[in-house]
């Protein structure tokens, strides 16, 4: 684990206090908690020992809702679960320390704690940059369920991507950088090869035109399948958590069943498109076709 950085805890509670209040500070997470939620990976055991949860918050360090909505979350429904934080803000390409320091150390990491939880069924969820690590991770790691919230599925290096970039300085870096794993900047070759398990959910807001245009490249790939929901926002993953509709994602009963679930909470606002639904209303069978990928682990 990483040295806890004091500033790094204080400011985001002094911001959240300025905004919503002191009050509303009662709803953070006890700071015994924010201490483990600084540091690089989180690993905590449920009492539901058969499901593990691997969840990547994005580059502010959330999982686009506040920590503790999702610890919150993942307690009531008793997952296992191990969090882990992009602290260099390098859509995980710089791992999440020395030790676990690109893609293929970090994802060796994780298949070392899968084996050691042994568990029955995996999901892998991660909003925004996260949302693009949970998708990576879930191809390569054979998780059961992804959810990805308005993740990015390409990170374009050249020189207008980088200007359009929310950190320029960060993405220039991964366009020379010898640690940026350059087989998964573009998801769509990755997901089109699909491992033959992973069910994928991308979710995100119908008004938001980026998030949107993401998800539109990646609608109709072997066992993929996204949501549009009736929200303009980046953070589809709040406007899920305020509708009562996102603990729902996550229940491993429902997992077969979302496209039904979703229509019955949201009616015709919402956009549901796979390449294993015919309409927006029938459903068909999908065989998925085509090797997988490699992405070499030493």
């Amino acid at each position: 684990m990483s040295t806890i950085d004091l500033k790094e805890l204080t400011l985001p509670i002094a911001r959240y206090a300025a905004k919503h209040g002191p009050k509303a500070m009662q709803r953070w997470l006890p700071m015994s908690d924010l201490r483990k939620a600084a540091s690089p990976i989180l690993i905590e055991r449920g009492e539901v020992s058969d499901t593990l949860v691997i969840a990547f918050t994005g580059g502010a360090h959330w999982i686009n809702i506040p920590l503790f909505e999702f610890f919150e979350t993942t307690q009531i429904l008793k997952y296992n679960r191990i969090l882990l934080k992009d602290k260099y803000r390098m859509f995980y390409h710089y791992g999440v320390d020395w030790r676990r320091r690109d893609w293929p150390r970090l994802l060796k990491f994780l298949e070392a704690q899968i084996q050691e939880f042994r568990p029955k069924r995996l999901f892998c969820i991660g909003s925004s940059s996260g949302g693009y690590a949970a998708l990576i991770a879930g191809h390569y790691l054979k998780a059961d369920y992804v959810h990805a919230f308005g993740p990015q599925t390409i990170l374009r290096l050249d020189e207008e991507g980088i200007r359009e970039a929310l950190l320029p300085k960060h993405r220039r870096r991964l366009a020379v950088s010898k640690r940026t794993c350059r087989e998964v900047l573009d998801l769509v070759p990755v997901l089109q090869n699909s491992n033959g398990k992973s069910q994928i959910f991308v979710h995100y807001c119908n008004g938001h035109a980026q998030d949107r245009a993401f998800a539109e490249r990646v609608a109709e790939l072997p066992r993929v399948m996204t949501f549009g929901y009736p929200c303009d926002a980046h953070e589809v993953a709040i406007s899920l958590a305020k509708q009562r509709f996102l603990g729902e994602l996550l229940q491993v009963e429902n997992q077969e069943k979302l496209a039904e679930l979703a229509r019955d909470h949201f009616g015709m606002k919402i956009r549901i498109t796979s390449a294993a639904i015919s309409t927006f209303n029938d459903l068909a069978a999908i065989s998925p076709d085509g090797s997988q990928l490699s992405l070499s682990l030493t």
